[in-house]
């Protein structure tokens, strides 16, 4: 089923762009270094525009960044007068296009050296008002705005608790709606619940709000082995408790973010299960899901391949509570075109067959003869990371040979008759592509040169961050290092096709 004869199931469908400054890559936008790569211009944004519509999206989303969330903006002019302008042309032609407009931010991550600003501090409180104002000014028109909990972000200092949060998010919801009356709001409650706000947060001696502080490893112990995501069942239910309480004080026209489970994939592994809350707030508004990683991780970029568990989770959601919808995040968005195809579908028909929807996208692309290559693609879905919880394992033998048979379909691909309308030259998808499938090919291999591969990656990949600062946790750095480790250690099984 294609979006030019379906109905779509779920009403609200936004693709999410996280172009942050720690997710810089060459298949990302750069909104906010003048005169580094990856810039785009009005015409770039229409082609990704016109391609996400027919793909069957009605929204597009995207993260207003600690980079840009910080004390300079308030003068406006350099990067962030720039950036406001270039975000009022791409809403504008958003709406040309038919598709509305969403940004996200956590309201208390400042700067791009990620710095935690404590509500409980006056100072502190006066810079997040102000910072808030001053963006739902420059950006109103903006048909929703998200308060996200964090991550970065949080305050557990000065008697912060997950209910600063919430009181925190119905203040700047009202200023929200005073700078720019149109907008919806969305509250996110991601986490478990809600990240970093708390006893979810590792209690550090001293902490003065820095990143660097937070995550010294001398705080990790047995019970919270990481510096947020560490919320306990009955934290996550006094949490959604409180925000039941608050909620219909939020405007009337606020929708509201919230998974199936509490953990950082949308599960009940960690902080537990979110469908029984997602009932009783869709009673009071409307509700949306928030599955971050079920798209794509947030290291190693490669084309990712995760099409069952996509359709699964749409299916879930369908069944479990009355949701409008929800968003698909890349961080790729010149990469990962199938993905973002069948995601976009599968918000349309949550009944879509995954494989199918894969054929029907190369076919689409490289030709009826080479149909084959979309589910050739899931051999790629190898890299151990956030979000991967791949449908079969592979013998390193099997994945070779898969990896030569996508190469010589993609030789063979003749371009010229790519009937979807794509946001780069099928040419250059095709060309990149190949790169990924040469490379895991030497990976899968008998003697791969990691130490060249990682080298190449960079240069194919993060050679913004030449140019560019290196973000706040580094994360550059281990993603080169990650994909040159790509089947490096077996952690294969006989493969089962």
């Amino acid at each position: 089923m294609t979006t030019e004869t379906a109905k779509p199931y779920f009403s609200h469908r936004a693709c999410y762009v996280n172009f942050a400054e720690h997710l810089q890559n060459a298949w990302n936008v750069n909104m906010f270094y003048p005169g580094a790569p990856n810039r785009w211009s009005l015409e770039d944004w229409r082609r990704f525009f016109e391609m996400i519509k027919a793909f069957g999206f009605n929204c597009f989303e995207y993260w207003l960044p600690p980079t840009l969330y910080d004390r300079p903006a308030l003068a406006g002019g350099d990067i962030y007068g720039e950036f406001a302008a270039n975000m009022r042309q791409v809403n504008d032609l958003a709406h040309e296009l038919g598709l509305k407009t969403k940004f996200i931010s956590p309201p208390n991550t400042i700067g791009p050296r990620w710095f935690f600003a404590c509500p409980h501090t006056p100072e502190d409180m006066e810079l997040i008002r102000a910072i808030w104002s001053h963006w739902t000014t420059e950006l109103a028109g903006t048909d929703i705005m998200g308060i996200f909990p964090g991550d970065p972000g949080g305050c557990n200092r000065n008697g912060c608790t997950h209910e600063t949060f919430v009181d925190l998010a119905l203040e700047l919801a009202e200023i929200a709606k005073r700078n720019s009356p149109t907008s919806r709001i969305e509250v996110g409650t991601w986490g478990t619940p809600f990240t970093g706000w708390g006893s979810d947060m590792w209690p550090v001696p001293g902490w003065d709000g820095s990143w660097e502080q937070l995550i010294d490893e001398r705080h990790r112990t047995p019970e919270m082995p990481v510096h947020i995501w560490n919320g306990k069942l009955a934290r996550a239910h006094a949490a959604m408790d409180y925000f039941l309480r608050r909620l219909p004080a939020f405007p009337e026209d606020t929708m509201v973010a919230i998974n199936l489970g509490f953990s950082p994939d949308g599960d009940a592994t960690m902080g537990g299960d979110g469908r029984a809350f997602a009932r009783a707030i869709a009673e009071i508004r409307p509700i949306t899901t928030w599955d971050y990683s079920l798209s794509e991780g947030e290291l190693v970029t490669y084309p990712h391949w995760r099409l069952p568990r996509m359709a699964a989770r749409r299916r879930e959601e369908r069944s479990a509570a009355p949701y409008i919808g929800g968003m698909s995040y890349t961080m790729t968005p010149r990469l990962n075109l199938l993905t973002m195809y069948a995601a976009g579908q599968l918000f349309v028909n949550p009944d879509a067959d995954p494989d199918a929807l894969a054929r029907e996208f190369a076919a689409r692309v490289f030709g009826p003869e080479h149909a084959i290559l979309g589910e050739l693609f899931e051999a790629f879905e190898v890299v151990q990371g956030w979000g991967h919880y791949p449908r079969r394992q592979w013998s390193r033998e099997a994945l070779y040979e898969k990896y030569g048979e996508i190469i010589e379909r993609l030789e063979a691909a003749d371009m010229s008759n790519c009937t979807l309308p794509l946001c780069v030259e099928p040419e250059a998808y095709r060309q990149d592509l190949l790169w990924f499938a040469r490379r895991f090919h030497e990976m899968a291999g008998p003697a791969p040169d990691r130490e060249r591969i990682r080298r190449e990656y960079w240069d194919k990949s993060l050679h913004i961050y030449d140019v560019i600062p290196m973000s706040a946790d580094e994360r550059a750095e281990m993603s080169a290092t990650r994909f040159a480790q790509i089947l490096a250690v077996e952690r294969l099984h006989e493969d089962v096709i």
